[in-house]
């Protein structure tokens, strides 16, 4: 699905083990919005975590980008994107506390959010947030999990992370209690860059190589990219639900141009 100056395709996929899809996903190339979500929870309670997360995000988002798309104020994409993942943290939490099919659920969380050449990246927990720019790809998030904690300690090897039983245990999450505490940060978006979301579903079976090949190999056609990553996990096990949303930036994308965009969404939104 392509907008004026981002490009965005998704793909999930219940893997191979799984009987329910916890991963959720949602964008809106228009508003520059894509976010995705792991949840977690027995009883199916973590597709409602996934689902809940994704849907709040986005709506407050939707509802948001208009006011500060006519400010000059270049932090207002940070407030609106932790305004909206407290306000779905706080959606999940109470569903946990009053539902008891719901109690202990959670979700992780990726998202990002486009807006004057730059764009706002958040996440919680061990859904990653990836960068191909000239062809060589970063990961621009540090997964809250005890397996990265034990890592960064030398408690395990990063060599034998793979076969860790720790590797799905993550030490923060969405939902879980009344306040999250979000890594947010704000970057440069330049023409060309494809930013990658992913739930662990991914990189815990397709390393960052492969990723790579994969994306610069057929970034000219991002939805068959979306689908051969999920394909590749699958044919590595596909033991894990397994979601990718890709977004590129087509062009330059500053705050002025979109005055004509801004005055159709505000006549929209009367």
């Amino acid at each position: 699905m392509a907008h004026d100056f981002i490009e965005v395709a998704a793909s999930t996929d219940v893997g191979n083990v799984r009987q329910f899809n916890e991963d959720s996903i949602a964008f809106d190339p228009e508003r520059g919005v894509v976010v995705l979500a792991d949840g977690m929870g027995g009883h199916r309670a973590g597709e409602v975590a996934g689902r809940m997360a994704t849907e709040i995000i986005l709506s407050a988002l939707q509802t948001e980008v208009a006011e500060f798309r006519s400010t000059a104020n270049p932090h207002s994409p940070l407030r609106a994107v932790t305004k909206s993942i407290n306000r779905a943290n706080t959606a999940v939490f109470t569903a946990a506390r009053t539902h008891p099919n719901y109690q202990g659920m959670g979700t992780t969380l990726a998202l990002a959010l486009f807006y004057d050449n730059r764009v706002t990246l958040a996440h919680v927990g061990d859904s990653r947030i990836y960068r191909l720019r000239d062809s060589r790809l970063q990961l621009l998030t540090r997964d809250d999990s005890l397996l990265r904690d034990q890592i960064e300690l030398g408690l395990i090897a990063a060599a034998d992370a793979a076969e860790s039983h720790n590797r799905s245990l993550v030490t923060r999450a969405l939902g879980i209690e009344a306040s999250v505490s979000t890594h947010v940060r704000d970057d440069d978006a330049l023409p060309g860059d494809v930013f990658l979301l992913c739930s662990d579903g991914l990189n815990d079976l397709v390393d960052d190589a492969d990723i790579e090949l994969i994306l610069n190999s057929l970034r000219s056609n991002l939805p068959l990219a979306a689908g051969h990553l999920v394909q590749s996990a699958k044919d590595n096990g596909g033991y894990d639900n397994v979601s990718v949303i890709l977004a590129k930036v087509r062009k330059a994308f500053p705050a002025a141009s979109h005055a004509a965009w801004l005055k159709r969404l505000l006549g929209w939104l009367r």
